[in-house]
């Protein structure tokens, strides 16, 4: 549960009277990272994410009501995750209210898709942008983590390794007191969380890929990814994973997920558990975010339906994700 602290401004007249009057809230906490862990108020707390995109059946990009942004945190805590990343969208105000309200992590994210990073006037663009979006929610203490780009595709070329560096300084001057993901799951420049997007089903190969000796690059397992940032001890995240597509019959001719549908409702719980315990494994892996929390248009890999019902027993979901506990101990991860 949160400690917030209801905060009235009045102002009064010369005789003492209240000529108006704002109600308002402050919350503290402290969020840092050391040693490749991230603490929250000074104990190290283990992340258990899911990936929100904000999509609606009706409004899109538009939430039909302030209880359906209160609604999606609700459901998303019944499955087992204690935050989300906000993923290609900027979040509405409200949300960030109920999620100060219920005691809910988030990622602040910028809608990066279609951005040519390399182009001058969408850089500066993008630049203002961004540090507008920073400066409008800093002071909801929800949010743990900033994360600028998402999958920088081609970011050793041009300009776009500055942009990303430059972007990554601006935020920190807004705000120095949240940790930035420069880049969610690729190619990284600079950056205080060392994010990775990892959709292997098998197990033991996702046991391999989640474990590297200390000085060793965690992207060893896919040579491809050349960084111009080098590795040094940051907080190691899997900040997308699973995908899992369970389909209906109905939405099997437009559908789509990561890797091949799961028939049945028991191999899905296998598959999904499979890779809870292949991260519980790791020694090294501080957090995740399972992707996703409902199905968007055509993406069927959520953990709920467009609609918001339930596809599965979301107890049994509950469980599962839960068997990563968020209050953590060194001595368990070691």
């Amino acid at each position: 549960s949160p400690f917030l602290y209801d905060v009235t401004y009045k102002i009064t007249d010369h005789s003492g009277n209240v000529i108006d009057e704002v109600k308002s809230y402050a919350g503290m906490r402290k969020i840092h990272t050391v040693n490749g862990y991230f603490y929250l108020n000074n104990k190290p707390y283990f992340q258990r994410l899911v990936l929100d995109q904000g999509y609606y059946p009706d409004g899109i990009w538009t939430a039909p009501s302030d209880e359906a942004l209160k609604r999606d945190i609700e459901l998303s805590k019944q499955a087992g995750f204690n935050g989300a990343r906000l993923h290609q969208k900027v979040f509405e105000e409200r949300y960030y209210y109920w999620a100060d309200k219920l005691g809910y992590l988030t990622w602040g994210e910028s809608s990066s898709w279609g951005l040519n990073e390399n182009n001058e006037l969408a850089a500066r663009n993008f630049i203002g942008e961004w540090s507008e979006i920073v400066a409008r929610d800093r002071n909801h203490p929800s949010i743990v983590t900033w994360t600028p780009f998402n999958e920088t595709w081609g970011c050793q070329q041009g300009t776009y390794p500055r942009l990303v560096s430059d972007i990554y300084r601006i935020t920190k001057a807004i705000d120095p007191t949240r940790p930035i993901n420069d880049a969610s799951g690729d190619a990284h420049v600079v950056t205080d969380i060392w994010s990775v997007h990892n959709y292997e089903r098998n197990h033991d190969k996702l046991i391999e890929q989640f474990t590297f000796k200390p000085g060793e690059e965690p992207y060893r397992n896919q040579p491809e990814k050349k960084f111009l940032a080098q590795y040094e001890g940051q907080p190691y995240m899997v900040d997308e994973f699973g995908g899992l597509p369970w389909i209906n019959e109905k939405d099997r001719k437009n559908s789509w997920g990561y890797g091949s549908a799961i028939e049945t409702l028991e191999d899905f719980y296998k598959a999904l558990e499979d890779e809870i315990d292949a991260l519980k494994a790791s020694k090294h892996v501080c957090g995740f975010c399972y992707t996703q929390l409902t199905d968007v248009e055509q993406e069927k890999n959520g953990i709920y339906y467009y609609d918001r019902t339930p596809k599965f027993d979301m107890k049994r979901i509950k469980t599962i994700f839960e068997k990563i506990p968020s209050n953590i101990t060194i001595q368990n991860l070691k």
